[in-house]
Parts: C-alpha cells; structure tokens; sequence
C-alpha cells in the first residue's frame, strides 16, 4: 500500500496535560514522516479569574496576579515540552501563545494561517465519548480536518 501524505504545517494544541501526550507524539511522527512543520499552540484559559469578584477586595489582585502567573508558567513549561521532543525527532516547532477559550482560540488560530491538519488531545472518559463533541465543534468550525488523539488506558 502506498500512501502519499502531503502535510507543509501542522497545528498542535499542547497543554501540558497527560491527554495531550499521545497527539503530541502523532503530530511529531506525521510532521518527521513528510517534513512538516509543526505550530505548538497553548492557549491560557483565563476561567479561573472569573472568580475573582469571590474574593474579598484586598485580595482581587494578589490572585489575578497569581492567575496571570500560573497560565504564563503553563504556557511556558507546555511549549517546551513540545520544542524539546520536536527536536528530539528532528521537526521544525514553532511555539504560538493565545488567550482565551480553548476552542475558540484554537478555531481562530486555524483562521489565522494555513493548517493542513490540526492534532488535539482528547479526554477518555467512561461509558460515553467525550472527543466526538470536540472532533464535531472543531470539524465544523476550524476549516482544517482535526485529528483527535486519545490515549488508550
């Protein structure tokens, strides 16, 4: 069987999380197997400020503050995870940083450049399939073919 796999850019959701891990390596394996490049996007989901209004008024900022550290820690300690094992497999990362609701920051990404694939980690959850939601909102919105990786148990 011959396969002909013509991917230039690929587009990588990293956040850190055990999930991820497995669409990390695919994405790195598709990226050295036609020589694409690979994007790493982490995007810092600012939901936990929405709490700040919860706090007593002489501690809003401290946790803000606090907040705005812990994505940029994220962030940073997501990517070069990525960079690290895209140069382990002798792939070309490029790192991209985006605020806001992952998937919508992910949508916009896609609008933004031009993605042959988009590689997402999904969550396994019991008795239903979580990813078809994420596969679904992101087939229909992102323009790009999403390839959603879960791992296995």
């Amino acid at each position: 069987m011959d396969v002909n796999l013509s991917l230039r850019e690929i587009l990588l959701a990293v956040d850190g999380q055990p999930h991820t891990e497995a669409a990390i390596a695919w994405a790195l394996d598709l990226a050295r197997l036609t020589g694409a490049t690979v994007t790493a996007l982490h995007v810092k989901d600012p939901y936990l400020k929405q709490f700040y209004n919860d706090i007593y008024a002489q501690g809003r900022q401290a946790y803000l503050d606090h907040i705005d550290h812990c994505l940029a820690d994220g962030a940073e300690e997501a990517l070069a995870d990525s960079a690290r094992r895209a140069e382990a497999a002798g792939v070309e990362h490029r790192p991209l940083i985006r605020a806001g609701d992952p998937p919508e920051e992910i949508v916009a990404a896609c609008a933004d450049a031009d993605y042959d694939l988009l590689v997402v980690g999904g969550k396994p959850a019991a008795g239903r399939r979580p990813t078809r939601d994420l596969a679904t909102r992101l087939a229909g919105s992102a323009g790009v073919p999403p390839l959603v990786v879960v791992r296995s148990s």
